[in-house]
């Protein structure tokens, strides 16, 4: 049977420094790929069209695949995932819209605003909310050739907190961004069992808009929450409930393995 790693990439959950791993282990045997538009969403079958088109690769990374993995005799899926604390991983995309003035919404509302009036502008904007309250639940929480079930209630996106946790159990790649060092190491004894040598190398970074990588995850978010004032602070939290629950629930599962 044919191995094969699918990078599940979150966008600013440090996927660009485990694709650039990727690509150190496996050359032109990694493959990256998205669809031209950033909305796209690639169902399992496509994936696995992708994987067989492309006989000769052996990792595979994009924004816009879901889980669970395909189903195949011939093929087996091995996922990668990285969740990161929903608080800090809003400041990341803050300071990401900041820097790239891309033309999209999310960065003109970061364009001469601070992180509190910016967050403010994505929590009372319908289309905006989307990208900072409970986004990794949304991204993990699909079922096979569907996207998570979702309902909006009050300055915050609701979607399936319960299938979302079912996939992140069932990944056996699956790391913190705060931990990336840690958890990714322990991806070269996984690789090997399936006979794919994947190899870790410390300290490598990419696409990073963090500067306190030598604090606890408590103390960056206690960090986060004083840029905020009290109403800001209270709906960020209430809005990434669910993605706090993920993340809390990713640590426990990585603490047992």
């Amino acid at each position: 049977m044919r191995t094969v790693i699918c990078h599940y990439h979150i966008f600013k959950n440090s996927g660009t420094s485990f694709d650039t791993l990727l690509e150190n282990s496996f050359g032109d045997k990694h493959v990256s790929f998205d669809g031209p538009f950033p909305y796209m969403t690639i169902e399992q079958d496509q994936l696995e069209h992708i994987v067989r088109r492309n006989k000769e690769a052996i990792s595979f990374a994009s924004h816009q695949i879901r889980l669970p993995v395909p189903v195949s005799l011939d093929i087996n899926f091995l996922a990668a995932v990285f969740v990161r604390h929903p608080l800090l991983r809003a400041q990341s995309i803050y300071r990401f819209k900041q820097q790239t003035k891309d033309g999209t919404e999310l960065s003109e509302f970061a364009q001469g605003n601070s992180f509190n009036e910016w967050l403010k502008k994505c929590i009372n904007s319908q289309s905006q909310i989307t990208h900072i309250s409970n986004a990794q639940t949304r991204f993990l929480g699909g079922i096979y050739k569907n996207k998570s079930l979702k309902r909006r209630s009050n300055r915050a996106m609701e979607y399936d907190l319960n299938q979302a946790i079912r996939n992140v159990e069932s990944v056996p790649l699956l790391a913190r961004t705060e931990c990336f060092d840690a958890d990714v190491a322990r991806f070269e004894s996984v690789a090997s069992q399936h006979g794919l040598e994947f190899v870790f190398t410390k300290g490598v970074l990419k696409n990073s808009t963090s500067d306190n990588h030598g604090q606890s995850v408590n103390e960056r978010v206690d960090t986060v929450l004083s840029d905020l004032d009290s109403e800001t602070s209270d709906l960020l939290v209430a809005a990434n409930q669910q993605d706090i629950k993920l993340y809390e629930h990713a640590n426990i599962v990585l603490e047992c393995r």
